[in-house]
C-alpha cells in the first residue's frame, strides 16, 4: 500500500474515531422518534417553522432494511448529548482502503446554515426537506445536511477516503434518513 493510501486510510479512521469521540452518553430528555419499517412519515409537518420533538435518535433514521440496502456490516454505534444525537456504522469492503462509515447527527440547535466547511456547499432538496451537500475537510468524506426545522438539523456523513466518490453514499443514505424525518 502506498503511503497515499495508508494516510488516505489513516484519516478515515480518525475521523470516525473524532466522531465517536466527541460527546459522552447521556440521558437526553424530550421524544424519540421511533424508526418504523414503513415509509410513511411521522405525523409532525415537514414545515420547518412548526416545532419539532425536543430530541431525534439517530440511530433510529435507519432501519435495519435501510442498513442492508446501503451495506452496513454492524450495529449502529450511537452517541449523545444534551445538544445533538449520533449514530456511526460502518460499511465493511473486500479491500480495506474501499470501506467508509456512515454517521448520522441530529443538531438540536444548528441549523443547515451552521455547517462548517471550507469546500463548497450545493444546495439539495431531498424529499420535503432543504439542505446542502458539501465534501467533507482533508479529503474525510461527503457530508449532506437537512433543514428540519430553521434552527436544527441532521447531518448524513460518508466518511472514508475518497471524498468525491462517496457523496453518491452520502445521498443514498441521506434518502433514507430524510424518509423519517419530521
Amino acid at each position: 500500500m502506498t503511503g497515499y493510501r495508508l494516510r488516505r486510510l489513516w484519516l478515515g479512521w480518525v475521523s470516525g474515531a473524532v466522531i465517536l469521540a466527541a460527546g459522552c452518553t447521556a440521558n437526553t430528555p424530550g421524544t424519540a422518534i421511533e424508526a418504523s419499517t414503513s415509509t410513511s412519515r411521522p405525523t409532525v409537518s415537514g414545515d420547518p417553522s412548526t416545532p419539532q420533538p425536543d430530541v431525534i435518535k439517530a440511530c433510529a433514521l435507519l432501519s435495519g432494511s435501510d442498513a442492508q440496502a446501503l451495506g452496513i456490516t454492524d450495529e449502529g454505534k450511537a452517541t449523545d448529548t444534551a445538544s445533538r444525537s449520533s449514530c456511526l456504522w460502518r460499511v465493511e469492503k473486500p479491500v480495506i482502503a474501499d470501506s467508509y462509515s456512515i454517521s448520522v447527527t441530529f443538531f438540536k440547535e444548528l441549523a443547515v446554515g451552521d455547517l462548517v466547511t471550507s469546500q463548497e456547499k450545493s444546495p439539495v432538496r431531498i424529499g420535503k426537506h432543504n439542505g446542502v451537500k458539501a465534501l467533507g475537510d482533508s479529503d474525510s468524506g461527503c457530508i449532506v445536511a437537512l433543514e428540519v426545522t430553521v434552527s436544527s438539523r441532521v447531518d448524513v456523513r460518508a466518511i472514508g477516503g475518497d471524498s468525491a466518490g462517496l457523496c453518491g453514499v452520502a445521498m443514498g443514505a441521506a434518502e433514507r434518513v430524510e424518509a423519517r424525518l419530521p
